[in-house]
């Protein structure tokens, strides 16, 4: 842009505004005289409301801001209820939530989270252990002792077993498994 080359003179970089996407004269103007380069808004050192308060037209700014994840404010007060007031899309009751959150729970009469000591070999063996086959709507504790029998005892078991198989060696209908089976399924996802 010959009018940049004017503006910096000789020797100095010429910046190019519109080689952003979506950035027409009009906007790259705007970005001159609030001296935004492209780069700035590559790396993110302007916010969304920066390129507005500069005279980019808000759908340039908002594409741009979508592009490069530009934040919506760089500006964000010194304390959570002023960066609350900041931030739009919150409903009245949401800012009121913020607000609020800065204050010290303990007046708010949230309990202290008292979580119970585990050792991690007792949670990964929690993690590990097998879904019991009662889990299973319809099985109950006599239809868990005749699956065990057969060598069906979880509930990962029964979801990959042959229903004619296990109806066979149980000597119960076939759609009773199937549905048992089913229904594992729907708890092992």
């Amino acid at each position: 842009m010959a009018s940049e080359e004017s503006e910096r003179g000789v020797g100095e970089a010429v910046v190019d505004r519109t080689a952003l996407p979506g950035v027409d004269e009009s906007d790259a103007s705007a970005m001159t005289e609030a001296d935004i380069a492209a780069v700035d808004v590559r790396e993110r050192a302007v916010s969304y409301r920066d390129l507005l308060a500069a005279g980019v037209d808000a759908d340039t700014a908002t594409a741009l801001r979508r592009e490069f994840s530009l934040p919506y404010s760089t500006r964000f007060g010194e304390g959570i209820e002023d960066r609350s007031a900041d931030v739009s899309g919150l409903q009245d009751g949401e800012r009121e939530w913020v607000a609020a959150s800065a204050s010290d729970w303990e007046e708010m009469g949230v309990p202290e989270y008292d979580p119970v000591e585990r050792e991690p070999a007792d949670i990964w063996a929690d993690r590990d252990r097998p879904t019991p086959v009662t889990a299973v709507p319809g099985v109950g504790p006599d239809d868990a002792d005749r699956l065990a029998d057969v060598g069906v005892t979880s509930v990962r078991q029964l979801s990959f077993a042959s229903a004619n198989t296990v109806a066979d060696l149980l000597d119960v209908n076939v759609l009773a498994v199937r549905t048992w089976r089913f229904q594992a399924r729907e708890l092992a996802d």
